[in-house]
């Protein structure tokens, strides 16, 4: 039998050993994950034995870190808008930026001043966008589009795990693709946003676990975002608005691609961190 203490300093030099980031962090995340108990809780606790199946599970959790796997994927959920998320390989994990893309939309006023306003979420991955304002706003009607059906099959066990399952559609799809021209008011959008130069140097955890797909979005990294807004210009009901997640540099080209493409109004929102994040613009 092992203490608490022993496995978690093991751990941590396991992990340290393996070029995991912050080893002693995630350790402690692990345990408190498998133990069942605020992390905080790990320090008076330091002395306890742990149980055979307390260790198979740690083992089994530091081995795939030790790989390089997000910890989030390792322990199946994670915290967005204040609501947990499962995440798994099938799509990307739900990050804080995309917070403000939630935060933007929730504050467009005239928006929310349609009795009920069609909302498309594209790319919805884990369905935390969707399903965040799903659970703000419920008059609305949304529908949850990614081309690929086993991000949408994660989204819909999300919707259900946070009591909206039946308040979106889901639907497989490329972009707006098969909706009718004049038939929404709200296009929202986390695309794919990062250069493909730029995908080789991402972290290992993200770069050999995260799927590639959500991630590319080609040599400016924008292939989807400007195909995006050619085909909201149609998709959109006169005063519709779009919402985008960008890259911190590209507000410049996005806003320029917006105001090409008959946009007015257009704004650029920033993040927690001070950084452009979310451009938006009526049609």
């Amino acid at each position: 039998m092992k203490t608490l203490l022993e496995v978690l300093q093991s751990g941590t030099a396991y992990l340290a050993g393996r070029g995991v980031e912050n080893p002693r962090l995630i350790m402690e995340q692990l345990m408190s994950h498998v133990l069942k108990c605020p992390r905080l809780q790990l320090y008076i606790r330091f002395e306890t034995l742990l149980s055979e199946p307390e260790l198979v599970g740690l083992r089994a959790g530091i081995k795939r870190l030790g790989v390089g796997e997000p910890l989030q994927y390792v322990i199946g959920d994670t915290e967005f808008m204040g609501r947990r998320f499962k995440t798994d390989k099938r799509a990307l994990i739900p990050r804080p930026d995309t917070e403000s893309l939630i935060t933007c939309v929730l504050g467009c006023e005239p928006l929310w001043k349609i009795e009920k306003p069609a909302i498309v979420d594209v790319g919805t991955g884990s369905g935390c966008v969707a399903i965040s304002l799903a659970l703000a706003k419920p008059v609305a009607g949304y529908t949850a589009v990614d081309a690929s059906e086993a991000a949408l099959g994660l989204a819909r066990e999300n919707a259900a795990f946070n009591g909206v399952g039946a308040a979106i559609h889901f639907k497989t799809g490329n972009l707006l693709e098969g909706f009718e021209s004049g038939s929404l008011d709200a296009v929202v959008a986390n695309l794919p946003y990062i250069t493909t130069s730029d995908c080789c140097a991402l972290p290992r955890h993200i770069r050999e676990h995260e799927p590639m797909s959500a991630l590319d979005g080609g040599a400016d990294g924008l292939d989807l975002i400007k195909r995006l807004v050619e085909q909201a210009v149609s998709v959109l009901r006169s005063g519709g608005w779009i919402f985008l997640e960008i890259g911190f540099d590209q507000s410049v080209s996005v806003v320029e691609w917006l105001t090409r493409n008959s946009f007015s109004g257009i704004r650029v929102n920033k993040d927690l961190g001070n950084r452009d994040r979310v451009v938006l613009g009526c049609r």
